[in-house]
């Protein structure tokens, strides 16, 4: 068995590859290439097939436009806040309700909704003044 094996593999190794059609040489970067987008497409449909991170999955395909540079200018503290709050898993009332660590998820500042990353950012009233100065007027939803 092992012999017979020897022989064949000697004998391929020393006789040239025949390809019935033409063939058209591929980079080697253009296979490492298609073989990237293999692997995000594959991700993204486990991604998008899980039932977790419900908060992350709801921030707007937009919201990856922030500029990665003026995230790398803020000092460690202040990336660590906005990371937290575009995660949900920030100080806030809801996240903490749900670590046992807060008796209500209601928000701290209006009491009128559960305190979210959303609510936080751009529904709470008492905010309201903070948002309006860098970001002009806001109209909730309805």
């Amino acid at each position: 068995g092992n012999e017979e094996a020897d022989i064949l593999a000697k004998t391929g190794a020393h006789s040239l590859c025949e390809i019935p059609e033409s063939a058209v040489p591929v980079s080697y970067r253009r296979c490492r290439l298609e073989v990237w987008y293999w692997i995000v497409k594959e991700h993204c449909k486990v991604w998008n097939q899980s039932g977790t991170c419900l908060h992350t999955k709801g921030i707007p395909r937009n919201a990856d436009k922030i500029p990665a540079k003026s995230l790398l200018k803020l000092n460690r503290n202040k990336l660590c806040q906005v990371l937290q709050v575009l995660t949900g898993h920030g100080n806030l009332a809801k996240h903490r309700n749900k670590m046992g660590k807060a008796q209500s998820p209601l928000c701290r500042k209006c009491q009128e909704a559960e305190e979210t990353p959303q609510h936080y950012v751009g529904d709470c009233p008492a905010y309201l003044n903070t948002r309006i100065s860098p970001f002009g007027y806001h109209k909730k939803k309805k």
